[in-house]
């Protein structure tokens, strides 16, 4: 009883060092949560903005509306080699900005 009574009036405290480092730890503990959220945050609005790219892109080779005319070949085949005999089928291409279908081109003439 003697031990506890003397610890309760110990009047020692934490000197100003002690106080200045756990402050300083306290700081940069934040600062480090802080800047990982910022960036967590960066890296998902990329991903989000890679989202929407990719949507557009597939939505627009899906969709089939207007045939792509730019960068590709006058009329487009797709070329089918089977014992020395080549097939050539006429296609139309669909979509743009690195991602690409096609379909079979039924107004371009008769299929093989």
């Amino acid at each position: 009883m003697k031990h506890i009574r003397k610890k309760l009036c110990n009047q020692r405290g934490e000197t100003l060092v002690e106080l200045m480092v756990s402050i300083l730890i306290a700081t940069l503990s934040v600062g480090l949560l802080l800047g990982g959220v910022a960036v967590s945050a960066n890296i998902n609005q990329q991903a989000e903005k890679a989202d929407v790219y990719f949507y557009e892109t597939l939505s627009a080779a899906e969709s089939q509306k207007e045939p792509l005319s730019d960068g590709i070949a006058a009329k487009p085949t797709i070329d089918l080699e089977e014992s020395a005999k080549t097939i050539r089928i006429p296609v139309q291409v669909f979509g743009g900005k690195g991602l690409y279908t096609y379909a079979l081109d039924t107004a371009g003439g008769e299929l093989p």
